[in-house]
Formats: C-alpha cells, sequence, structure tokens
C-alpha cells in the first residue's frame, strides 16, 4: 500500500458488482454450467480452467469454430445466454451498497469524472440501477466493449470518453484482483475493497496501491488530499 502523498485525482473508474453493489452473482455455478456446455461441444473444460468464465468463452469458441463455425457460434451463444440468465436473477435481488449513490452524487457535485465498468451485461446492471447514467460520465457494461477488463481496451475506452489524457490521475476502485491488475496495466492508482470476496491480504499480494473497507471511503481520501 502506498504512503506517500498522492497526486491530484481527476477521475474515479469504478467496478460494479461487489464494488457499489451486494456481489450476489453465484460465479461457480455458472462456471459449472458453462464446463458442461463445453463437454458438450467435446471441448475438455481443464485446458481452460485458469481463465476467467468470458475469456474461457471466448478461447473455447475459438477452438470450436475451428472445426465447425456454426458451431462456434451455436455454443457462444448458448455460453452467454446462460450468463446473462444468472445475471439477470441476480439483478432481481440487488441491492446498492451503503452509501454508494451520496458518494456519486459528492464526486460529481465536487466536479471529479466518474466512470463505471462492468463485465455484466447492460440489461442486467440497468435492471437494478436504471439510472445509472445520472450518476457518471461514462457507463461501460461488457456490452459495449470487443474486451473487458483486465483487458487495456475497456479503461482506455473509459479514459478515452472521459477526456482523461494521465491515467496516473486515476483511481481504479474494485473488489476484485482483475480490478487491480486491469488498473495497473494502465498505469492508475489502485483501490482495493473489502465489499467482495477479496481479502486485504490478498489485495496487498497482488500490489492493489490502496485497501479501503468499502468504495465511500475514497470521497474523504480523495478530498483529504486535494
Amino acid at each position: 500500500m502506498r504512503t506517500q502523498k498522492q497526486t491530484y485525482i481527476e477521475a474515479v473508474i469504478f467496478d460494479y458488482d461487489g464494488t457499489l453493489v451486494h456481489l450476489n452473482i453465484n460465479f461457480g455455478i455458472i462456471r459449472a454450467g458453462i464446463e458442461k456446455f463445453l463437454l458438450d461441444y467435446e471441448v475438455d473444460p481443464t485446458a481452460l480452467k485458469k481463465l476467467y468464465i468470458l475469456e474461457m468463452i471466448d478461447e473455447a469458441t475459438k477452438l470450436i469454430s475451428k472445426q465447425d463455425k456454426t458451431k462456434g457460434y451455436s455454443f457462444y451463444r448458448k455460453a452467454l445466454k446462460f450468463i446473462t440468465e444468472h445475471e439477470m436473477r441476480a439483478a432481481k435481488e440487488g441491492k446498492m451498497l451503503p452509501g454508494v449513490i451520496n458518494m456519486l452524487k459528492l464526486l460529481k457535485k465536487r466536479r471529479i469524472k466518474v466512470g463505471i465498468i462492468t463485465r455484466n451485461c447492460n440489461e442486467a446492471v440497468k435492471k437494478m440501477f436504471p439510472n445509472i447514467d445520472n450518476f457518471c460520465d461514462v457507463f461501460i457494461p461488457r456490452d459495449f466493449v470487443n474486451q473487458v477488463k483486465p483487458h487495456p481496451e475497456h479503461l482506455s475506452q473509459t479514459l478515452i470518453k472521459m477526456s482523461v489524457t494521465n491515467p496516473s490521475r486515476c483511481f481504479l476502485v474494485g473488489d476484485h484482483i482483475l480490478d487491480i491488475e486491469a488498473g495497473k496495466r494502465m498505469g492508475m492508482q489502485t483501490v482495493g475493497v473489502l465489499t467482495g470476496n477479496t481479502t486485504r491480504d490478498h489485495f496487498m499480494e497482488i500490489g492493489a496501491d490502496y485497501i479501503l473497507e468499502d468504495a465511500t471511503k475514497i470521497v474523504d481520501y480523495i478530498f483529504e488530499k486535494k
């Protein structure tokens, strides 16, 4: 965790699930379902186990498509439909973490640019948070990019849309190691929050610059340092 004085902060990019809202998507069930699909398409899931779920689907689609493009497309559509169904069910039961709305309002009032990015789909996010666009400058779910975080495209597009040219003046706030990985690739200041499933020790191990109990604590930190 950093101890030196931080630079001026121009923008904050937040993850969504587990960072701004309660994390209630069962990724274990989703992964098990996708692995079953892989077997149906005669793909050994063990070779893809180290990949995140979306990346596993992309890689499996390439493998299947090498033999049969129609089957590859069929698998991809089936897998994405399965994930979306789970995301929509989770959205119906989801709720915002305490203090998040007030935090977003304050950041906007104090002219700190706000981005929200997620590997979740647009439909599920809007189901729970229909006016999300009113609380941020840029919102980019997985539907709006070709490559999702931790791939650089997700964050680079967000920075471009927010007109942020210096990534070091931007916080990336997330509850998962892939958020930290994504932010570091872009030269951002990374903040791990403990409202998901990642522990403080794990965030320290992967080199998060800061670790906070929840995303709302970023407000005091930014304005104390400005």
